[in-house]
């Protein structure tokens, strides 16, 4: 269901005969106090008029109204508009008449009616936000329950996924890193783009590209792009999409960095983001994120930041949807032994995935060959895409892959 915040009530006859043509379900309302009768759960998509309130927003958001947000203007080519909408943390601006095509983009698909007397088992609110974004066989469990707004609920409009590689200090393989999962998942049938937020750039210059738009770049082009428009502005690399950092020192602000994940996330059915330890659009990512793979190299200094940094991640996301991935280990090193075993005796709760050493990789960047390394490593990105709970779905036919339920999650 749409939700419109309009006073005016001659828009909101106007509004709701559109969306009726499409076969989409509005309600408009022009008081606050209207927005205690409603369903916060059935909510998939609010739009907001220019002369609302912030605090109606906030408080909108603390009440379990955690869909997206979109802006209403009152002309297509309104420049204030896009400023009030990045400060209201909206993803995006329209201006009347309602384009319905698009919003429809926005919207779950109607489930039959079969299928909502099959669902009657209760589920928790982390399931109820892991079976929003599976295929549709599960969007049923959505409204089982009342959802409630969790520290943890990135709650991104789209239909892919999201995993942010994160460290707590550059230098320990990140990029690499980002790059292995991405291979590694094209490998397996889906579409993967890749958010480059280290003003370092370490993604373009390994695979030796150059890049027509970075993203400084990004915020310049149309807020409604397709798929074909969006992939003709990235950076091609194999079979994956790249997004280059920019030169901003900052990176890109709260707003605009939540409208590249939203676009990016209705394009792909994965979007990896590669941070920068210590831009501020780093946790805005962790926000958005569905996953957190926290990067760290087994030595002492890099095992004291992580303890750090860790705890600061483990406030914003569950245990069970951050793995640590301990990198570049070698054999018979004996800071890199100690350091693994303070690992352990850290009782970090979340998993752990070893990725060793490989002299392979260092040949393929150096010859700007596509990264894949040895057998060592190929186990350990499986294990990775394991301890990410990405299983697989028979179902469905686009995307074989996703990120299993809570129960799946307990169960392992």
């Amino acid at each position: 269901m749409l939700l419109l915040l309009e006073f005016d009530r001659i828009k909101h006859a106007e509004a709701i005969s559109v969306a009726e043509r499409v076969g989409i379900k509005l309600c408009a309302v022009d008081h606050e106090d209207q927005l205690l009768q409603l369903d916060a759960s059935a909510v998939e998509l609010v739009l907001i008029g220019r002369e609302w309130p912030v605090d109606v927003l906030h408080r909108l958001r603390e009440s379990g109204f955690n869909g997206p947000f979109i802006c209403v203007s009152s002309a297509s080519e309104d420049a204030p508009a896009y400023q009030t909408a990045k400060n209201l943390g909206c993803v995006d601006v329209v201006a009347y008449p309602l384009p319905m095509e698009y919003l429809k983009r926005w919207v779950q698909p109607a489930e039959p009616e079969e299928s909502k007397a099959e669902e009657s088992t209760p589920v928790t609110t982390m399931e109820a936000i892991l079976n929003r974004h599976s295929p549709p066989k599960s969007v049923a469990a959505k409204g089982t329950t009342e959802h409630q707004q969790t520290h943890d609920d990135p709650e991104p409009p789209m239909r892919g996924r999201v995993v942010c590689i994160h460290s707590a200090r550059g230098g320990v393989g990140k990029s690499t890193l980002t790059a292995l999962l991405a291979r590694a998942l094209v490998g397996q049938g889906l579409t993967v783009g890749v958010i480059d937020l280290d003003p370092k750039g370490n993604l373009q210059s390994i695979h030796h590209l150059s890049a027509a738009m970075t993203t400084d770049d990004f915020t310049r082009l149309p807020a409604q792009m397709d798929e074909v428009a969006l992939k003709e502005s990235l950076v091609q690399v194999d079979d994956w999409y790249l997004l280059p950092s920019g030169r901003a020192r900052d990176g890109l602000d709260d707003g605009a960095l939540r409208r590249v994940v939203g676009q990016f996330g209705w394009t792909f059915d994965f979007t990896l983001i590669d941070t920068s330890p210590s831009a501020p659009s780093t946790y805005t990512a962790l926000e958005l994120a569905d996953r957190v793979v926290f990067v760290m190299t087994p030595e002492w200094m890099a095992f004291k930041r992580f303890l750090e940094e860790y705890e600061l991640v483990r406030h914003m996301k569950m245990p069970e949807r951050v793995v640590v991935a301990v990198n570049r280990i070698r054999k018979g090193i004996s800071e890199h032994r100690r350091a693994l075993r303070l690992l352990d005796e850290a009782q970090v709760t979340s998993d752990v995935v070893h990725i060793p050493e490989d002299r392979r990789l260092y040949r393929d960047i150096m010859t700007a060959s596509p990264l894949a390394g040895s057998r060592n490593v190929s186990d350990a990105l499986d294990h990775l895409l394991g301890a990410l709970r990405v299983t697989p779905v028979l179902e469905h036919g686009r995307r074989k892959l996703r990120f299993g339920t809570l129960r799946e999650v307990i169960s392992k």
